[in-house]
């Protein structure tokens, strides 16, 4: 997708401050001409000009790149595509909407996420209505009841000549069926409302989504606090669970004990390993514990500064997700960790084991690297459970990972439940041409006691082929594109024609494939 205008951005934000373009320019160090064209687009931005413009401005150069409308433009450009009911949209188009109206834009995505809620939430309804038993007894009790009232008032109306005795016989009973009916009532709407899934704007999920997708997933406070963190513990590449846990007592008097796990909590001054979970999952357990206690004030400030989090739901789990992150860049400290991945080729199994971490955590850490001047490779990074829903999803541009609708059924994300712990990698042919290495892998959640389910997914990184050389899973297609499978991002916006795994028609028109 193409740049959002960024002049249109630095023209209200100077007249926001009252500024004109000859101060802007001179505290820019460029001439006021030049301002112009910038203003009206005429002229690309980026880099140095674009922060020392930003820092005249007093606002931060994301916010004037339209880091956030990019988000919001690619979600357009997504419901476009997937909802065959809608005109394809030409990027620049969406684009141009977002930069010139960003109000009304929120506004039509604020539209469509309530209608996908209110529409999932009638299914679901509907579902329940079909298949609970209880509903269907109940349902045709109170249309029996409606019937029965109606007819005894129709009674009642039509034979005025009555006498008073059966007239107190069928008002009693039209009485006694309105309770009834009430009493019937009461009961469906109480098991209705027991299921899940209330019809919403946003969820707080999808909010925490935003929030890290505007943030590009890095976070260089936590960072910083990491490694001083680190520091204080006294370790470096590898942290042990018996630093973490001594760091805990000593610091906050939290003991750590390996027994079953229990309610106990950090507030109870005690944390309770099960020894049945992974060694792993105890580990960045009992980091998440620590950052929580050791930097809980700078987690809740970023929270709240944040104006994308507006519930409190969205801002505790906004607060658990810079938790997840502050332990996982204490767990694989930046400059060691990009360092061995670039050293070792991007292996997510070596990396894993040797920072002893799994490999969603590998993964989710590789996303992070989006330091200025020490970048890792931009990876998309996509979780999925055997039914099909996405979660954890983060995209980068060229490959938007799904947000209304499944993702193409010829991704290794989905292959790899075939093969549990293998890496499965592909060369992935989209249909504009472009082609992105991903690599995925089916990892399980084992359960933690008998009779307990465990939980399984797969994990899938993305990147554009050109960084294929620098990754050990690149080597299997040796730079060849001959071996790349014609892929898509779903049915509805993929345009290849003859598709076998083909679930919906496409929205744009057919492409050979």
């Amino acid at each position: 997708m193409s740049r959002l205008p960024i002049g249109r951005q630095i023209r209200e934000e100077r007249q926001k401050k009252r500024l004109t373009q000859r101060t802007l320019a001179q505290a820019a160090g460029i001439s006021t001409s030049y301002l112009n064209l910038i203003e009206h687009d005429k002229r690309p931005i980026a880099g140095a000009l674009l922060n020392r413009i930003a820092a005249a401005l007093g606002t931060d150069a994301g916010r004037l790149s339209g880091a956030a409308n990019t988000r919001l433009a690619q979600d357009l450009m997504e419901i476009a595509r997937t909802h065959a009911g809608l005109p394809t949209a030409e990027p620049e188009a969406v684009l141009d909407f977002v930069g010139s109206a960003p109000a009304w834009a929120r506004a039509f995505l604020q539209l469509h996420r309530s209608y996908r809620e209110a529409s999932e939430t009638a299914a679901a309804l509907s579902d329940r209505l079909s298949q609970n038993p209880a509903l269907i007894e109940l349902s045709h009790a109170v249309l029996t009841r409606i019937t029965s009232i109606r007819a005894f008032a129709e009674i009642l109306r039509e034979h005025g000549e009555l006498d008073e005795l059966s007239q107190r016989r069928f008002s009693g009973i039209i009485a006694t069926e309105a309770d009834a009916l009430g009493s019937g009532a009461r009961t469906m709407i109480e098991l209705l409302s027991a299921t899940p899934g209330q019809a919403a704007g946003i969820s707080p999920d999808e909010e925490v989504d935003d929030f890290l997708v505007y943030h590009n997933n890095h976070f260089p406070e936590l960072e910083d606090a990491a490694d001083a963190l680190r520091g204080l513990i006294g370790q470096n590449d590898r942290i042990t669970d018996t630093a973490i846990a001594a760091r805990l007592e000593s610091r906050h008097g939290i003991r750590v004990t390996a027994m079953p796990e229990t309610a106990d909590t950090p507030e109870s001054g005690v944390i309770r390993l099960d020894s049945a979970r992974s060694a792993v999952s105890n580990r960045f357990l009992l980091a998440r514990h620590l950052v929580e206690q050791d930097h809980a004030a700078l987690l809740s400030d970023i929270v709240q500064a944040s104006p994308l989090l507006t519930g409190e739901q969205a801002r505790t789990t906004g607060r658990r997700a810079l938790a997840n992150y502050l332990a996982s860049a204490l767990l694989f400290p930046y400059a060691p960790f990009l360092a061995a991945a670039e050293d070792w080729r991007y292996d997510i199994e070596r990396l894993a084991h040797h920072f002893g971490g799994s490999f969603e955590q590998t993964a989710h850490r590789l996303v992070t690297l989006r330091r200025p001047g020490a970048e890792g490779i931009p990876f998309a990074f996509l979780r999925s459970d055997p039914a099909g829903n996405l979660s954890k999803r983060f995209s980068i541009p060229g490959l938007r990972m799904p947000r209304y609708s499944g993702g193409c059924a010829l991704w290794p994300l989905y292959g790899a439940f075939r093969t549990p712990d293998r890496i499965v990698p592909q060369l992935a042919h989209m249909p504009d041409g472009e082609h992105y290495l991903l690599v995925a892998r089916c990892v399980a959640k084992r359960a933690v006691g008998y009779g307990e389910p465990g939980t399984l997914f797969s994990v899938m990184l993305g990147c554009d082929a050109a960084y294929a050389p620098r990754i050990v899973y690149g080597d299997l297609f040796g730079g060849s594109r001959a071996a790349a499978t014609a892929t898509g991002i779903g049915c509805r916006s993929c345009s290849r024609a003859g598709c076998p795994q083909r679930a919906y028609p496409p929205v744009l028109a057919p492409t050979p494939r």
